[in-house]
């Protein structure tokens, strides 16, 4: 899924539930629900491969560029 779908699912269900939108927020930790917890930050972009993740401000510790950024971490 892609930022854009993700966050027109979300604007989607504010308005379908707008009672929702002073809620918690919770991810699942695996497609099987087999534990849940609170989203507790912001956003960041980075590089994601081999089921690994690479935030922006660590591009120059693994000696890799901007360019190569590719994904949204959500929490």
């Amino acid at each position: 899924m892609t930022l854009r779908e993700y966050i027109e699912q979300l604007q989607n269900f504010a308005q379908e539930n707008p009672d929702t939108l002073d809620m918690d927020v919770i991810y699942s930790r695996d497609d099987e629900g087999n534990g849940f917890q609170k989203i507790y930050y912001s956003p960041s972009k980075g590089i994601y491969e081999d089921n690994e993740f690479i935030s922006s401000e660590q591009l120059e510790d693994y000696e890799r560029d901007e360019n190569e950024i590719n994904s949204v971490c959500i929490n």
